[in-house]
């Protein structure tokens, strides 16, 4: 070749090198603002010398390929912090939800009526036979329950509320991984000779919303696929296959793996970061708790009253009445019986007054209870016992009810065993637990049924008595022991208990609930700043300056032109040799 057609050949290959080098700056001021894009540069390398005579000669140069300016450990780094941030940022939402449902400012708070409830109390303390303070007494009573009610169905709407957020999360994140098994395909069948910077780019955004949801390991497979693994090592992408995540379990609010043997696996309790990380964070562990200890608090509350309760009597006897307890078994043993507070029965025994149709006391009998061997079917046979003319006794729809006979009414008295607050007797409320607590509607449909008094040792009852209710007014400074669960996702519910009073135990729910929106509010700033700082890093590798780009393309011009220029002159040069003559 002469050296003409040399300088010819040379300005070609720089014709088109600068070519592509305005191709590729063209693209990346195209994407400047599209999302996940890597700014992309030519790869220019001398083209291979000759050896032409005796010397060594450039023959111009190639493009060797088109390179994708990013860190793949930035990148990893930077979808991690987001995992992470948008975990504590789901899980803020949903705090402050729980917050406002605990609201101690507001005049429904169960503190407040809490509160209220005793005064009551007092009230009637202060005027037993008033019926006024009675009717007062049931209203707040009935508040009170009710806005346990509503405080139990919030919570379980805002677990309800969660798993629809997590099933709907699962089909984003099955869709994703559907993608990122395309995009495998394409890659691999793309990068033969060259890299597929455009579409390692769309999966690079992929795997990136991806972890938006949960926390993922991506490896990149000798052949440019991608392989994603989740929590378990349960595999969601692996060359143009996924594995999508399902709804599974008893209550179908788990999160199950099917693998490609159709096998199933629950890997809800293993998800971690995310939006579902955080959804199942909350759900399964803030929410379940506060769930549990509310419930451990009504239960309590609902039992210590009632317990007290019992004890009394109120304006008149009863006439007749049945328990608001329904057994499972009422021929088994008292601590056997499934009544919802069948582990408060101990051995002892109550006392049973009888007074005939003028109100005057006749006689009485004591039943003794063991716990381990008397059945709600033996109680109501020696009740029977007594004097079949006086009083009666069966069981009704697994209850037990006593009613009096020929005129006769009866009261309680002494009852250390507890069973005939197990069995609903005599009690002020119903229900074990905040969302199905209620006021007993034999005080709704007789104020006078309330309590106040106390049988004397005679039998007699007086109007004027308020030991049961000073007895009950008590409880309000009263510590017990009250279950507190302790809920992990990994590990498991862990029920312990605290001596408390409720209403401590109630103020320290409220207290932990804000310390734990508080922490999660940290978290998620820290996040943030972390997300901003990784972000700007990542900027400053991968994205478009457009300053950048217009200085890149007024050198690619120049360049361009001045091959052109060299063209024109290996034209002139060839034109004068072939004017010779």
């Amino acid at each position: 070749m002469s050296n003409i057609g040399m300088v010819l050949n040379i300005a070609t290959t720089a014709l088109n090198a600068q070519q592509y080098g305005m191709g590729v700056t063209a693209q990346n001021i195209a994407n400047v603002n599209t999302e996940g894009y890597s700014r992309q540069s030519p790869v220019l390398v001398a083209e291979q010398p000759l050896l032409y005579e005796g010397l060594l000669l450039g023959r111009g140069v190639d493009t060797e390929q088109v390179s994708r300016s990013s860190d793949q450990f930035i990148e990893n780094k930077l979808m991690r912090e987001k995992s992470s941030m948008l975990s504590s940022s789901e899980m803020e939402k949903y705090m402050q939800v729980l917050e406002g449902f605990f609201n101690e400012n507001s005049g429904t708070s169960i503190s407040t009526m809490v509160s209220e409830f005793w005064n009551g109390w007092y009230d009637i303390s202060n005027n037993p036979s008033g019926a006024s303070e009675r009717i007062s007494l049931y209203e707040q009573s009935l508040l009170l329950s009710e806005q346990f009610n509503a405080l139990g169905t919030d919570l379980i709407q805002i677990d309800t509320d969660l798993t629809g957020a997590v099933t709907s999360g699962i089909e984003t994140i099955n869709k994703i991984t559907h993608e990122i098994a395309q995009v495998n395909v394409q890659i691999v069948s793309m990068e033969a000779n060259n890299v597929a910077n455009d579409l390692r780019d769309k999966r690079n955004t992929l795997v990136s919303e991806l972890n938006e949801y949960l926390d993922v390991k991506a490896f990149e497979q000798s052949d440019g696929s991608l392989t994603i693994v989740a929590a378990r090592g349960s595999t969601l992408v692996q060359g143009n296959s996924n594995y999508n995540l399902e709804m599974g379990g008893s209550n179908g609010d788990r999160v199950i793996w099917q693998d490609s043997g159709g096998g199933y696996v629950d890997i809800t309790n293993h998800l971690s970061n995310g939006k579902l990380g955080g959804w199942l964070d909350i759900r399964d562990e803030i929410i379940a708790k506060n769930q549990l200890d509310l419930d451990a608090l009504a239960k309590e509350f609902i039992w210590s009253v009632n317990q007290q309760h019992t004890q009394g009597v109120g304006l008149e006897g009863f006439s007749t009445v049945t328990g608001k307890y329904r057994a499972t078994d009422t021929s088994a043993a008292m601590d056997s019986t499934g009544l919802s507070f069948a582990d408060k029965i101990v051995d002892g025994d109550f006392r049973l007054c009888l007074y005939d149709s003028n109100g005057n006391y006749d006689i009485d009998a004591t039943l003794s209870i063991d716990a381990d061997v008397t059945s709600i079917d033996d109680i109501a046979t020696a009740i029977n016992a007594i004097d079949v003319t006086m009083i009666s006794a069966t069981v009704v729809d697994n209850k037990l009810q006593i009613s009096g006979v020929n005129g006769y009414e009866f009261a309680f008295s002494d009852d250390n065993s507890n069973v005939l607050a197990a069995l609903g007797i005599n009690t002020f409320f119903t229900g074990s637990s905040a969302g199905n607590m209620g006021v007993n509607d034999v005080i709704g449909l007789n104020k006078n049924n309330i309590a106040a008094a106390q049988v004397a040792s005679d039998g007699s009852m007086a109007s004027g008595d308020n030991n049961n209710a000073l007895a009950i007014t008590d409880l309000q400074s009263a510590t017990m022991s009250i279950s507190q669960w302790t809920c992990d996702r990994i590990n498991g519910n862990t029920q312990g208990s605290i001596i408390s009073t409720t209403e401590d135990y109630y103020h320290s729910m409220v207290g932990t609930i804000g310390i734990v929106s508080a922490s999660v509010s940290r978290d998620r700033s820290f996040g943030e700043m972390m997300v901003n700082e990784l972000s700007t890093i990542r900027d400053s590798i991968s994205a478009v300056s457009l300053d950048e780009e217009m200085t890149n393309l007024i050198k690619f011009q120049h360049a361009y032109a001045a091959a052109a220029k060299l063209i024109g002159v290996a034209d002139e040069m060839l034109n004068t040799l072939l004017e010779l003559k």
